[in-house]
């Protein structure tokens, strides 16, 4: 199994996730049927890599700004189902000024990780890349940059996982593997999450 992070690159990205955001993830986790060793195993998978390396250089509420990605629909070879289908979808539904400013953060994003820009949209938003088809009923979340907050992408973490923990019966790896959906890619997506899990708990 290829991994996108190792032990120690896991260890260190939980840590900095307690460090700076403890009490935020604590209270998240609160009465529910999962830990803050699924919530930090969620974030090293959806975008450990893009910053477990920069936290001793960025502030957190600028890393957190950075975690935007997701070109499918606009990437050459890719394809995409839900809205929006590529940047021109996006257009066509809310304007040029919604688009441009998503392009920017794309962009940014886009820098700090070496390349070039591009006229696209991207389509994952924060930690826990909350997905852009939402903007259609949660459109104050991605115009208003919330990402750049730990709550509002822990909260839209839980709808989440409350959602799925429930449709799995409890079960931490069915919930887990419900979180990125069905098929192989979401198997092995769970593969990886609770790898992390074990590490985040000190086992494995």
């Amino acid at each position: 199994m290829v991994l996108p992070l190792n032990r120690e690159q896991v260890g260190r990205a939980s840590s900095w996730l307690l460090t700076n955001f403890g009490a935020e993830i604590e209270a998240a986790v609160a009465g529910k049927p999962y830990d803050k060793a699924v919530v930090c195993a969620i974030a090293c998978k959806e975008t450990g890599a893009y910053w477990v390396s920069r936290t001793g250089t960025l502030s957190p509420k600028a890393l957190l700004g950075l975690q935007v990605g997701d070109a499918s629909g606009d990437l050459e070879g890719t394809s995409r189902a839900a809205f929006p289908k590529n940047t021109q979808a996006f257009r066509d539904r809310f304007g040029e000024e919604f688009t441009a400013m998503l392009i920017a953060e794309a962009n940014k994003a886009r820098a700090v990780r070496g390349f070039s820009p591009r006229q696209w949209v991207y389509k994952g938003y924060g930690l826990f890349q909350y997905d852009l088809q939402h903007v259609l009923v949660d459109e104050a979340f991605f115009r208003e940059k919330q990402w750049y907050a730990i709550g509002p992408c822990l909260a839209r973490m839980q709808k989440v996982l409350d959602r799925t923990f429930v449709a799995s019966g409890g079960e931490e790896r069915g919930a887990v593997r419900r979180y990125n959906g069905t098929g192989p890619r979401a198997e092995e997506y769970a593969d990886h999450v609770m790898t992390f899990v074990a590490w985040c708990r000190g086992k494995g």
